[in-house]
């Protein structure tokens, strides 16, 4: 029995061994066969990738993003679309907590202060600033928002969030104007999803303010990450925590002499549980649709 070609883009390692019963290819191809397609909704499968594939019927991507395809043209050409929602949004949320915590404490400058063997009592670095009774400004309010905000709420911080409407089953309180959310926070925490477009723009960091702190964990493309870098350096934003950047892998020069920054290279829904969860479901959605059933987690 001939098996089914399934374009795997990009490579995705030690995973491809569980993928036995399909041809495997890769991009470039001129397979005409391909059916289907296993992707990272952040790198994604373009529309000219999609229009040299004339059989294909699903992108499924690892994650819950999908910020990699458009959706709209994927729905003309009669793609479905699947992704893994709620599998890592706890997982992610941990990174924002711990991002948050690491900037309030100065944990970065602190492990620097250590390890170049410059700590002088009484205070190694200087006094950090506490992390209860602090203002946080959750952007998007989905799972991985959520999660935020329910974690913090466990350190005392004051909750309000922003997205595009209001939710009545909402535990937290709606701002439904960016800039203003901005200006009352003292934490911003980005969990929208990734294909919004820059919505943190200069003027969105200059509200924030110079003791304000930007924590972002859910894509690099929402962020102006220029105005970012140059608030940072001028002192007009007083912190950041990034586990997600405009470039991947970011370069590291560019963020040589940046202050008061902990920077994670995009770990954030990459534990063990979260990675085999999501192999898990690509599998079953890649069985129903060979299968013709219906799939397990569409594209709402």
């Amino acid at each position: 029995m001939t098996k089914p070609a399934l374009l795997i883009h990009p490579p995705l390692g030690l995973f491809e061994m569980r993928l036995a019963d399909y041809d495997v290819v890769h991009w470039p191809t001129d397979r005409k066969d391909v059916r289907a397609a296993v992707t990272i909704g952040s790198v994604g499968i373009s529309n000219a990738m999609i229009d040299a594939l004339p059989e294909l019927g699903a992108i499924v991507c690892f994650g819950v993003g999908v910020d990699g395809i458009d959706l709209a043209y994927a729905a003309k050409r009669n793609i479905a679309v699947t992704h893994g929602r709620e599998i890592n949004h706890e997982d992610v949320a941990d990174v924002a907590i711990g991002l948050m915590i690491a900037v309030c404490r100065g944990f970065t400058e602190g492990e620097r202060v250590l390890r170049e063997n410059r700590w002088a009592p009484p205070l190694a670095i200087p006094p950090q600033r506490r992390l209860r009774g602090r203002k946080l400004g959750v952007v998007g309010y989905g799972a991985i928002g959520q999660s935020i905000a329910h974690r913090a709420e466990a350190f005392g911080l004051e909750i309000k969030w922003f997205g595009p409407r209001a939710k009545p089953e909402a535990q937290h309180a709606y701002e439904p104007d960016l800039p203003k959310l901005a200006e009352w926070s003292d934490i911003l925490a980005i969990a929208a999803r990734g294909d919004q477009g820059r919505i943190i723009t200069a003027d969105i960091i200059k509200a924030l303010g110079s003791d304000g702190i930007l924590i972002n964990i859910s894509r690099g493309s929402l962020v102006d990450e220029d105005a970012l870098i140059a608030a940072l350096k001028s002192g007009a934003l007083g912190g950041a925590g990034l586990d997600v950047f405009q470039e991947e892998p970011t370069p590291a020069v560019r963020w040589e002499n940046v202050p008061n920054t902990t920077l994670t290279p995009h770990l954030g829904g990459g534990t063990r549980e979260a990675l085999y969860a999501g192999s898990q479901n690509v599998m079953e959605n890649l069985r129903r649709f060979y299968a013709g059933e219906p799939l397990l987690t569409p594209v709402a």
